[in-house]
């Protein structure tokens, strides 16, 4: 062979090897969206009008851990900092004092925005823009809404009936975003009010407010299962907040704490940021029991 030859056929080769896809090498996994809905333990204070989530600024507006009622991040923080398995963005619509539908339960003020109105709000800020590219593969939608339905009406007269019409609302609202493209949901249901620094010191009958913390979990309990067995196409769950309280009320010492009452806006010190919300500890375990129940491809598990 000539030296010509030779040289030809060593370019033939580099050719196919260049133009050849490396074998072997794993994809790339896909970016994933998390939209949230919900009240102060979910907020971190983003507005849809501001600067979006991308990946070097997950949150978009504001940054890392957010505004939130913990001392820093919140359960969702963590979700997304710590127990993620792949890149997520964050789309959190949550807003302090929610509740379900202001008609059944009014929030503390007429102009918090509710379930109702923050699924308004995807629909016309999140659905169909260009800038949003999710799909129904990597969208987890995430509720945690019902703390305010109990702390606002716990002692109503008609609990088993106003708790039903809430069921029913508030999964009114998951068909909403079931139909708008959603096929990945995780809903926390409420968590033990009557652990509450606040309700435990001013006068609140604990033992009926524990009951209506029961009854309203039951209710959604079987609204979330009647709503998975005719969603057949669809992936649900239904995440206990009373896992991560307990882990961290029945022994506080494990986690930093005096005691189970005592309060720190610092979020480390006590259990409590204040006499309503969670530090730090029981919302890391929260995002934690989020990550164990939903697990792949979403969390580590």
């Amino acid at each position: 062979m000539t030296v010509l030859s030779v040289a030809a056929a060593l370019l033939a080769g580099l050719s196919v090897v260049m133009g050849s896809p490396v074998a072997g090498l794993p994809k790339a996994p896909p970016t994933r969206y998390f939209v949230t809905f919900g009240s102060s333990t979910t907020q971190t204070g983003f507005q849809s009008n501001g600067t979006l989530p991308s990946p070097g600024n997950i949150l978009g507006n504001p940054s890392l851990p957010g505004s939130t009622t913990s001392g820093g991040l919140n359960w969702l923080g963590y979700d997304l900092t710590e127990f993620n398995s792949s890149l997520m963005l964050s789309y959190n619509l949550a807003v302090g004092g929610a509740t379900t539908d202001h008609v059944l339960i009014p929030p503390y003020a007429p102009t918090v925005r509710t379930f109702v109105d923050q699924v308004d709000d995807f629909e016309a800020n999140i659905v169909g823009d260009g800038d949003v590219p999710w799909t129904s593969k990597t969208l987890l939608v995430g509720i945690w809404i019902a703390n305010n339905d109990v702390g606002q009406s716990w002692d109503e007269p008609d609990l088993p009936g106003l708790y039903a019409k809430v069921s029913k609302r508030y999964f009114e609202q998951v068909q909403r975003l079931y139909d708008l493209g959603a096929r990945n949901f995780v809903i926390i249901d409420s968590a033990p009010q009557h652990e509450t620094p606040l309700m435990k010191t001013n006068g609140a009958n604990l033992v009926t407010l524990k009951g209506a913390v029961e009854l309203y979990n039951k209710i959604m309990a079987k609204s979330f299962s009647a709503f998975r067995k005719s969603h057949r196409d669809a992936r649900a769950w239904l995440v206990d907040a009373g896992t991560a309280y307990y882990e961290a009320l029945d022994d506080p010492a494990k986690y930093g704490a005096p005691d189970d009452m005592c309060e720190n806006l610092d979020g480390v010190s006590c259990l409590w940021w204040n006499n309503y919300h969670p530090g730090l500890a029981i919302h890391r375990l929260l995002g934690a029991e989020v990550s164990r129940v939903v697990g792949a491809p979403w969390f580590e598990g």
